[in-house]
């Protein structure tokens, strides 16, 4: 088999801007259902990913913060309620908690090294790109449906 992943990728994608806020991803991910978006900047390279485990790390972190008072050191974690740190997280920038080091495919890449990819770095999705600019996605369930697809068919037929 010498699928190529511009063959299979999703070529709908739903992104996001560089300047976008996380309350601007929340709206793009509930509204289409998805679980991460790609960022672009304005030449639209994919500059970062943000998923809802990044937000899901956010909210649920305890930031300390350290207090000096006359040589006593203490320690003090944040006590937000879940609430505000919705707040708080809705007008920050997507940059600030997206990961920066965003693992890829490149269209013209083969089916099964995208495949290792995707296993190797034990991710769901990832941005496919020409010349790094965002023109697809493909996720470790549509490579999973589109083998599985092509064994039942060629069993299928065999019989």
């Amino acid at each position: 088999m010498n699928t190529k992943v511009s063959e299979i990728m999703e070529k709908d994608v739903y992104f996001c801007h560089v300047s976008s806020t996380i309350g601007d991803v929340l709206e793009i991910m509930v509204e289409k259902k998805v679980s991460g978006l790609p960022i672009v900047d304005d030449n639209s390279h994919v500059v970062g990913f943000i998923s809802d485990g990044d937000i899901m790390k956010y909210i649920g972190k305890q930031r300390p913060r350290t207090v000096d008072a006359y040589t006593y050191m203490f320690i003090l974690y944040d006590e937000k309620s879940f609430e505000q740190k919705i707040e708080d997280l809705i007008n920050l920038n997507v940059m600030s908690i997206a990961t920066k080091k965003v693992v890829s495919v490149k269209a013209s890449s083969a089916l099964d090294e995208a495949a290792n990819i995707l296993g190797d770095k034990k991710i769901k999705l990832a941005p496919v790109v020409v010349d790094d600019k965002l023109v697809g996605i493909i996720s470790r369930s549509t490579i999973t449906r589109y083998i599985v697809g092509n064994y039942l068919r060629i069993r299928k037929t065999a019989k």
